[in-house]
């Protein structure tokens, strides 16, 4: 599936896949069979071209925002690799192929934080802690809670978006303020992405698209490029779910 959004950067998605599999090149032979999953992932395709934009908007350089957009697609990676691991008799029949895999994911979620300092944006490092828990805490709230799909998308995929947008705008220089409603901002976009392409639950992504509208909207003024990157996308979300929420 393509994405109409995304066509205008279909070569910056190309440099970001490009550096993903050279960023884990040594280990490729054991990792290809989860990287071709990813690519048949709609989240996880769509999670890279969202990154791309909300940089490109802020002005960043080009070669920093394919490093950090292959950065978050790493770590998605990592999340993807742990997730394949079972507990139960399953885990305990097959014990070294599940450390394996379990050891992979570690190395991978690893080699995020190396980029981070590779990249010059050790700053960032506590954010990406967080995030890492916020997402593993979901994680438990979906497998072993059985949580509402909201609920699990809010603490598993949005954390993910929300981290992004808030990542560039600290690089960027935006105010305090500016900051948290351009991170809000990445939080809505993501859920009402996710909840209408990936699950196709498009009732749901009304309050998502609403807010992200308004957002966009409030924050024009404050950084030239918002409507031009990203006005097409709530335009092209709110033709999904029907029209005006």
């Amino acid at each position: 599936m393509e994405f109409i959004f995304s066509r205008d950067i279909q070569a910056e998605l190309l440099d970001v896949d490009k550096l993903f599999n050279k960023s884990l090149s040594s280990w490729w032979d054991e990792i290809d069979v989860f990287a071709q999953e990813l690519d048949r992932d709609l989240s996880r395709r769509l999670l890279p071209a969202i990154i791309i934009k909300a940089y490109r908007c802020l002005g960043m350089d080009k070669e920093f925002y394919i490093k950090m957009t292959s950065l978050y697609k790493i770590m998605d990676f990592a999340n993807k690799i742990h997730l394949t691991v079972k507990d139960g008799k399953e885990g305990q029949e097959n014990n070294q192929q599940l450390q394996f895999t379990i050891l992979i994911g570690d190395y991978i979620f690893g080699k995020v934080f190396s980029l981070l300092l590779e990249t010059r944006a050790e700053k960032l490092l506590p954010g990406f802690a967080a995030m890492i828990c916020e997402i593993n805490e979901g994680f438990i709230v979906q497998y072993k809670l059985n949580g509402a799909l909201q609920e699990v998308l809010a603490r598993t995929r949005a954390p993910l978006y929300k981290n992004a947008f808030a990542s560039a705008a600290d690089l960027s220089g935006l105010s305090p303020d500016i900051t948290s409603i351009y991170e809000d901002f990445g939080y809505n976009l993501g859920m009402a992405l996710e909840l209408i392409y990936v699950y196709e639950q498009k009732q749901l992504a009304g309050g998502y698209y609403s807010n992200a509208k308004e957002q966009l909207q409030g924050m024009n003024q404050y950084i030239d490029a918002l409507n031009p990157e990203f006005a097409g996308l709530i335009e092209e979300i709110g033709r999904e779910i029907g029209g005006e929420i």
